[in-house]
């Protein structure tokens, strides 16, 4: 009984501390991240590239690049999230967008600032204050439109166009849940677009309201270091209006994966990576959507 005893508390600290990692570093590596449960504080830096390979149409049909064109995007984004209470958090977002436009003799490169977004979550459930329980945390985002819309675009291929140039509010319901050395994670939400006044026609335009879904799991590797990821998101905006009437076929929907990871080089940095792809859209899911092939890395820094 007494060799029993100190085996059964230590393998129940270790299932805890393996939880713990599993649970605090999911933090960095899927979608828009969190704080890990002792961080009042966390920022970091990220560089993605994404390269167009084709689109798809209003009515699905898939369009490959030709030769000669190219649609490429470099994008730097500085982030920030804070700690207010123990269960609310703010966040905000600053992209800079590099825009590679080729088609035939003609290229053009643009920059400059992206739509910068802010968010504030609440966490309505923990994770892992109760058993078998996911943890359950609601958020509200709006994003600004400081880019650069496509009709004011400086140059005549649009390389310049960095941002949708709308208001945008959203809400989203995070669900996860971990067992380790493996977490699931379910996201969704909503957004709504405000009307805005095209500069080159006067009109007044609405892009359609718009939901997503993506589904998440993840396992960890090496104690308390490393976490691989995959996901799955699935995205659907209704049509656009112009002067109040809706636009017929210019709904737009979209489905990729993503593969990532985050290395804990310290308690206190993090080296993030992705890969994702928006082939799935193949799979007759996709409309009015551009199919890219992108990569992320990014370094993350936690304050406690």
């Amino acid at each position: 009984m007494r060799l029993v005893l100190p085996a059964l508390v230590v393998l129940a600290l270790a299932a805890t501390r393996a939880e713990a990692a599993a649970c605090c570093l999911s933090a960095s590596v899927v979608g828009v991240g969190r704080l890990t449960v002792w961080e009042d504080a966390a920022g970091g830096l990220s560089t993605s590239y994404s390269h167009g390979t084709g689109r798809w149409d209003a009515w699905s049909q898939y369009r490959p690049l030709g030769a000669g064109l190219r649609e490429d995007e470099l994008r730097l984004e500085a982030w920030g999230l804070v700690r207010l209470h123990e269960a609310w958090q703010v966040s905000a977002r600053v992209p800079w967008v590099v825009g590679v436009r080729a088609a035939g003799d003609a290229s053009s490169v643009g920059t400059g600032v992206g739509d910068v977004s802010a968010a504030v979550r609440w966490e309505a459930v923990s994770l892992g204050a109760f058993e078998h329980v996911p943890g359950l945390a609601l958020s509200l985002g709006l994003t600004t439109p400081t880019g650069r819309r496509p009709e004011l675009a400086t140059d005549a291929l649009g390389a310049s166009a960095t941002g949708r140039g709308a208001w945008t509010v959203s809400a989203g319901l995070a669900a996860e849940y971990a067992w380790a050395p493996w977490f699931v994670r379910l996201d969704v939400g909503a957004l709504y677009n405000a009307p805005f006044v095209r500069a080159d026609t006067g009109v007044v335009q609405a892009f359609g309201p718009g939901g997503q879904a993506a589904l998440s799991g993840g396992r960890e590797l090496l104690s308390e270091r490393l976490v691989l990821a995959a996901s799955l998101r699935f995205e659907h905006e209704f049509p656009l209006s112009l002067r109040g009437a809706m636009t017929a076929r210019s709904d737009s929907s979209s489905l990729a994966v993503s593969v990532s990871g985050a290395f804990k080089v310290t308690s206190h940095w993090t080296v993030t990576a992705a890969v994702s792809s928006d082939a799935p859209g193949h799979l007759g899911l996709a409309q009015n959507r551009e199919e890219r092939l992108g990569f992320m890395l990014g370094v993350r820094r936690g304050f406690f």
